[in-house]
């Protein structure tokens, strides 16, 4: 028989997008929510039910990162990203990262690009139950090119081991890195359609696949039943990522009206940039980058050209999901609250709505849209407890000591429950 669980006298944020429903509570079956009612109809006096007593605060669904580099031990450059640190170094600091990013709320992420197949062997270890951490859609190491179509050279591939990152000089050999990395457990795979303006071999504007070479890397991910996202920055890598059929733009922050309407049509997922590009313009200098190498990057149009699409795919109801590189200095790893604020504060988007590209949207991109990122019934009990509403308050997701309990499959994996069960529940004699 499985454990039944009562989170009673909660303000219940459901990841819907709209304002939290106080005096709620939520009974879990095992791993799964069962219902979700007022609190005057919780039950109370059952004796199958364990009562923990929340006293108004909020549960909210489990987040989801949708750009993850877990083994990105807050670097400075793409040169530390691969030689910094040796394997079994950036192995263990994606360990780390991964136990702590659960205890922050985060109770699933996305994969935007794995050194070293890293990815899938922390999720093998967390499902075993060898590790701790969140839910896990593995990221491919990223499939790369030497440098835009004009510029390829063969030499930069002999300088990047394999098991890093794969450079890909042919068709053939992209299909073969797929197939490979699929095989491996990669259940996304990770293109360039543009460069970036912090790139050695790219900048943003520039294409670094060409549109026939994002065709066969997406079909050749559709094939093996994965999906595929696109590092696009530039317009014209963002339209021949379009038109390849990829399943996640990852960035788009030159993305003008044509492009968004036909995001939206397809229903392709963005996860766009605003924090990392302003958080490297405005505290880089304190990281050991020069003003006049900051000068040199065009982030300051990126970040007015985020600004003023994030409203327009809100309102064409594009997927956006919560996930902006982090694991660069000035975007560390653990402050991942930092981005939703960035989004309420700079761009203005209301905190619900925020909530739901790190819950239901993030999900979604997840592979779990029908499973979780949302509190209702039927959905998997990936929760988190917290004091104050981040609907009302994102900063709330931002405090450590704010995240009080942490709910994985109905499990409570961060926090102590026994603090709640302590309390004598209103109603209970």
């Amino acid at each position: 028989m499985s454990r039944r669980t009562l989170l009673h006298r909660a303000t219940v944020q459901e990841g819907l997008g709209v304002a939290s429903r106080p005096h709620h509570s939520v009974l879990l079956d095992g791993e799964r929510i069962v219902a979700v009612l007022p609190e005057a109809q919780a039950p109370l006096h059952d004796p199958g039910v364990d009562v923990l007593d929340l006293d108004g605060r909020t549960v909210m669904p489990g987040m989801t990162l949708g750009h993850t580099h877990i083994a990105y031990l807050n670097v400075l450059d793409g040169r530390e990203t691969l030689f910094k640190h040796t394997v079994p170094e950036v192995t263990l600091g994606a360990a780390a990262n991964a136990a702590a990013m659960l205890r922050l709320g985060y109770t699933a992420f996305v994969g935007a690009g794995s050194v070293a197949g890293i990815d899938m062997a922390l999720r093998r270890a967390i499902e075993s139950g060898r590790l701790p951490g969140p839910r896990i859609t593995p990221c491919s190491r990223d499939l790369m090119v030497s440098g835009p179509p004009e510029r390829r050279n063969p030499a930069v591939k002999q300088r990047i081991p394999t098991d890093l990152m794969r450079l890909a000089d042919t068709p053939e050999e992209l299909v073969d890195y797929v197939n490979t990395e699929v095989d491996q457990g990669a259940e996304i795979i990770k293109v360039f359609s543009t460069g970036d303006d912090t790139f050695p071999n790219g900048r943003s504007h520039e294409l670094l696949f060409t549109a026939e070479e994002l065709v066969v890397a997406a079909r050749a991910a559709h094939e093996r039943g994965v999906r595929i996202r696109a590092h696009s920055r530039g317009l014209g890598g963002i339209r021949n990522a379009i038109a390849a059929g990829v399943d996640v733009i990852d960035h788009a922050t030159y993305a003008d009206d044509a492009a968004l309407e036909a995001i939206a049509e397809r229903g392709i997922f963005v996860v766009p940039s605003l924090h990392q590009p302003h958080r490297l313009l405005t505290t880089g200098t304190a990281h050991g980058k020069t003003p006049e190498y900051l000068e040199t990057l065009e982030f300051e149009a990126e970040v007015e050209n985020t600004l003023r699409i994030l409203p327009l795919m809100v309102q064409m109801g594009i997927p956006i999901v919560a996930g902006d590189d982090f694991g660069f200095a000035w975007t560390p790893h653990g402050r991942y609250a930092e981005e939703l604020e960035t989004y309420v504060s700079m761009a203005g988007i209301p905190a619900p709505t925020v909530l739901t590209w790190a819950t239901a949207n993030g999900a979604r991109l997840a592979g779990r849209g029908d499973e979780a990122g949302t509190v209702q019934p039927g959905r998997l009990a990936d929760l988190v407890v917290t004091d104050g509403d981040p609907a009302q308050d994102i900063t709330v997701l931002g405090r450590p000591e704010a995240i009080e309990l942490v709910l994985l499959g109905g499990e409570v994996v961060a926090g102590d429950a026994a603090a709640y069960r302590d309390r004598q529940p209103a109603g209970v004699a």
